[in-house]
């Protein structure tokens, strides 16, 4: 978390800190600058989507480390819950269990390298690959960062001019601390 509030601090600076303050000294007559709102928010998208698929790599490294370290399935059973995510079978007999093991962790960073966004699925399947259990899922966060990824799917394809969804800056700000503030407390 510390690094993802790093990147979000610097792309504020960056983007939004200028606008922030005129808008502050002049709301009524403030005229933002769109380039650099689109940009902060393709970007902060991007600061979360890297900041979830680290936690899921994170959390298939913990998996492989316990099984090399010969831990049970019992003591680890986020690995069955990969498994029924990706459609994968376990074989049952322990001569497979250690190929098995290392073939559902390389189709699990198979499908994070080919993630594309923090829409409700991967969120959900980045989730469960950090460790999380279908049932913890939280999903009023999962429904933010979709909503928060269907907006930067505006900026990413159209012209800032043409946006609709852009927002004050400090509506913009305040959208992107909300997330921090949900994810904190989600993985915290």
């Amino acid at each position: 978390m510390p690094n993802l509030r790093a990147r979000i601090a610097t792309l504020r600076a960056k983007f939004l800190d200028a606008q922030l303050a005129a808008e502050r000294h002049d709301p009524l007559t403030f005229e933002p600058d769109i380039d650099n709102l689109a940009a902060f928010r393709l970007l902060a998208h991007a600061e979360f989507e890297d900041y979830l698929e680290t936690k899921a790599r994170d959390g298939l490294t913990s998996i492989e480390t316990a099984f090399s370290n010969n831990q049970k399935v019992s003591g680890n059973v986020s690995l069955l819950v990969i498994a029924i995510s990706l459609s994968k079978s376990l074989r049952l007999e322990s001569p497979h269990w250690s190929s098995d093991v290392t073939e559902l962790l390389r189709t699990a960073r198979d499908w994070i390298n080919k993630n594309n966004g923090i829409k409700d699925a991967s969120f959900t399947m980045l989730s469960v690959f950090s460790g999380k259990m279908p049932d913890e899922v939280d999903g009023a966060l999962s429904a933010s960062l979709s909503a928060y990824g269907t907006s930067r799917g505006d900026v990413a394809h159209k012209s800032a001019t043409r946006v609709t969804t852009i927002q004050a800056p400090s509506v913009e700000a305040r959208a992107v601390d909300a997330l921090i503030d949900e994810l904190d407390d989600y993985f915290g």
